[in-house]
């Protein structure tokens, strides 16, 4: 549809420049808070008081495809490849040595592939044609080694040994790549899987293929390493290419046959405890290819031990799901449900003689202990001193590199427009930051994003954006593995009244929230609301103290009913009500400015605006007043509406920045001359 049809739904509609100005039929409008003008051959509606643009069009019988006048198919983006977006292109090659393609691997760990178009530019696309990775380099090697993907190659190949992998991926070993090292005939092949699941699936198919086609291949599994860890990581760890080779031609070790009757003793079986992260743990038997996975731990009121199971195995015959066998939520201090879960792995493993009892149990007396134990005690004084961090700064707002902070306010005070600034400007820095939305939309906030930055403006590689469905202890385990897999410096969560699974006010929710951000391992901004409470309404989150007590720095957001030039402009005061890790700072005015395109963000001073300058302390309200022009103790007493005593007083523990003239008038210090200092209280 075209802008005219669009805003032919709305009564209201009236010129306003190049677009028009209408009344939201989402709230109570009485300003035309909506603008709607056309760009690109779309039409652009926001509301500046916040309604979602999906609601107003929903109000009038529209949809957001109404918005374009028709469905356009939008081209694939072709990347630009700059230092700063390719971190290694790795050549496809025929035997012979010609290109026939490239796989891109960007720094942010997205992989594109493109092939020659002939005219000097790229198809991005891979040729139709397989081919092994350092294909010509294989010929005549003896040994040759496969690993997954291209980067390991190189790692390899930096240690003297003819190593290749094949595009694509886990998974994506084709015929034509046995076909091509069938061959080349070497005398032996090893393949070497990384530390996963798909990694584990993805080696083994590869010797059975080459196996199947005469060759000898044989499987190396490496010791030692993390969950998802890879041969690159293998060598970093001290790893040589003897003591790889070693390995490779030990001695295979004896798999257990699983027969109807026997139980294999898994407590001196071969196995690995790891602690993955707070909350988070791992039993790994790897020679049976089995792991469990407790996360997302928690106590109840009964003090019992609470979480998820997840088990993995690589058993042949085992009913999995992408490699997991079990996925189920757990009382680890409950022998009934202990026994359930191990019998329902018996039942879907294909293994039911194995000990799988056994394994529950002792995951959950590990995970037990380990809880229990926490970390160790030791001399305060043995601990090392603090890493030196400053911290950032966005429009005044010191950012916190390393800890929590919460950003609270009545609904519609503009949080979500303040912490997509706070966002926007950390990335364009360069600093990565994801952005976690419990509550409002994509397209909402990328059209808020546009309007803060401009187009070309918009942070595109260190700006993440997720929508999240469950509450954080059920979000915090796939968002730690953004966070590290991607580089993310930041987090913002918005907000925490729908990312906890009751009611926020309850203390049990507020420890298990931050104890699942803590798993985050970086900085991060959560938005909250007040209560109405008169007590606490203004002072602390949910006006509760465990959300107080929870985050290392509280700013309250309070926005003025009054903003000025009618709905094109907000105006917000921010009172620093804690900070753990400086001093606090004075209140001040942040105020967003719309116009039909853009919104600015920038300070001015509370104390001139009537309504906000109340959260001001007393004596910034009298040195705002007394700035113009000298005032009485009893003239700033009414114009403040306050008492006599509390002005007097306030003037007097202020020394050195107010001052009496000599008709007693009240001016600042600074204001006086050198003989007039001296009846300064």
């Amino acid at each position: 549809m075209t802008l005219d049809q669009v805003v032919g739904r709305f009564p209201s509609a009236k010129r306003a420049g190049a677009g028009y100005a209408l009344q939201c039929p989402v709230h109570e409008d009485r300003v035309a808070s909506v603008s709607a003008t056309e760009k690109d051959g779309r039409v652009l509606i926001h509301c500046h008081a916040g309604c979602a643009t999906a609601d107003i069009l929903s109000s009038v019988g529209l949809t957001l495809a109404d918005l374009f006048e028709e469905v356009i198919r939008v081209p694939e983006p072709i990347p630009v490849l700059r230092s700063t977006s390719a971190a290694a292109v790795y050549d496809y090659t025929d035997l012979a040595g010609t290109l026939l393609h490239q796989v891109v691997r960007g720094a942010d760990k997205s992989f594109r592939q493109r092939r020659p178009d002939g005219a000097g530019g790229w198809i991005w696309s891979a040729s139709k044609t397989r081919a092994l990775y350092h294909w010509p380099d294989l010929t005549g090697q003896p040994v040759v080694w496969i690993v997954e993907g291209e980067k390991d190659v190189e790692t390899c190949r930096a240690q003297g040994l003819a190593a290749t992998t094949n595009c694509g991926g886990a998974g994506k070993w084709r015929a034509e790549e046995t076909a091509a090292l069938v061959a080349l005939a070497p005398s032996q092949v090893y393949v070497v899987p990384d530390h996963d699941v798909p990694g584990r699936r993805h080696a083994a198919s590869v010797v059975e293929q080459l196996t199947t086609a005469g060759l000898s291949a044989r499987l190396v599994v490496l010791p030692g390493l993390q969950a998802h860890g890879d041969i690159s990581d293998y060598f970093a760890s001290g790893g040589t290419a003897a003591s790889l080779l070693a390995l490779a031609t030990a001695p295979p070790v004896e798999i257990p046959v699983i027969e109807h009757g026997s139980i294999p003793d898994l407590l001196r079986s071969e196995q690995t405890f790891t602690k993955l992260g707070e909350g988070a743990y791992s039993l790994e038997y790897p020679a049976l290819g089995i792991t469990l996975r407790a996360e997302q731990l928690h106590r109840d009121r009964d003090r019992d031990l609470h979480g998820e199971l997840t088990v993995t195995t690589t058993l042949m015959g085992a009913k999995t799901i992408d490699g997991v066998l079990l996925w189920s939520s757990a009382n680890f201090s409950s022998q009934r449900t202990r026994a359930t879960l191990a019998q329902s792995c018996a039942g879907r493993s294909g293994a039911a003689g194995l000990d799988w009892l056994g394994a529950v149990e002792t995951l959950s007396l590990r995970v037990q202990q380990a809880e229990s134990e926490g970390t160790p005690i030791q001399p305060l004084a043995d601990y090392g001193l603090p890493e030196v961090v400053s911290n950032w700064e966005v429009t005044g707002i010191p950012i916190l590199q390393r800890h929590p902070m919460i950003l609270f306010g009545d609904g519609g005070s503009a949080k979500s427009y303040l912490a997509l600034h706070i966002a926007s400007t950390l990335a364009r820095r360069g600093i990565k930051v994801l952005y976690g939305d419990w509550e409002f939309s994509p397209e909402d906030h990328r059209e808020r994003l546009e309007r803060l930055c401009g187009w070309d403006g918009m942070p595109r590689d260190t700006l993440h954006y997720v929508r999240c469905a469950s509450p954080m202890v059920s979000e915090a385990a796939r968002l730690q593995r953004h966070i590290v897999q991607h580089g993310i410096e930041y987090f913002i969560c918005d907000s925490v009244g729908f990312a906890v699974p009751g009611r926020p006010e309850d203390a049990e929710h507020a420890t298990a929230f931050f104890r699942a951000v803590r798993q985050l391992g970086v900085g991060s901004l959560h938005l909250a609301h007040t209560t109405k409470s008169l007590e606490h309404g203004e002072d602390k989150p949910f006006g509760s103290t465990f959300w107080s007590n929870g985050a290392r720095s509280l700013f309250h957001v309070k926005r003025s009913n009054d903003a000025g030039d009618g709905a094109n402009v907000i105006e917000v005061a921010l009172s620093h009500k804690k900070s753990n890790t400086s001093r606090r700072l004075p209140a001040f005015g942040l105020r967003l400015t719309f116009d039909q395109t853009t919104t600015k963000v920038e300070r001015f001073d509370v104390a001139s605006s009537e309504e906000l300058s109340a959260v001001l302390p007393v004596w910034q309200r009298i040195k705002a007043l007394v700035a113009h022009r000298p005032l009485s103790v009893e003239e700033l007493a009414s114009e403040l509406g306050e008492k006599t005593d509390t002005i007097g007083r306030t003037i007097r523990r202020m020394d050195g920045v107010f001052a009496r003239d000599p008709d007693q008038r009240i001016r600042l210090a600074v204001s006086l001359t050198s003989s007039q200092q001296a009846g300064r209280f």
